[in-house]
């Protein structure tokens, strides 16, 4: 059996690949709304996201990690959605 203090250090390994990855999904948020301000689209795209979920749950290995990517990853499309109404609101006090 592995010792706690090691597997946490693991963890703590993969909780900053996590940290890394969550900024840079978020700095792509800015992009799509730029991208949704030219195009004239909503931020909420209901289609979208459900099955944006749908895929990411269908890539666990384990059946029971199914809801929690979902819950998860609903909470990333939640704050990526607050950051794009943000930003484009910033952006039309511009102009």
């Amino acid at each position: 059996m592995r010792d706690l203090s090691d597997i946490r250090m693991d963890i703590d390994l993969v909780d900053r690949q996590i940290v890394k990855l969550f900024e840079e999904r978020m700095k792509l948020t800015a992009q799509v709304a730029e991208y949704k301000i030219a195009a004239k689209k909503p931020v909420y795209d209901k289609t979208r996201e459900e099955e944006k979920l749908k895929t990411l749950s269908e890539l666990t290995v384990l059946e029971e990690n199914k809801a929690a990517v979902r819950e998860l990853f609903t909470c990333i499309m939640a704050i990526s959605r607050g950051q794009q109404s943000g930003f484009m609101e910033k952006l039309s006090l511009k102009e």
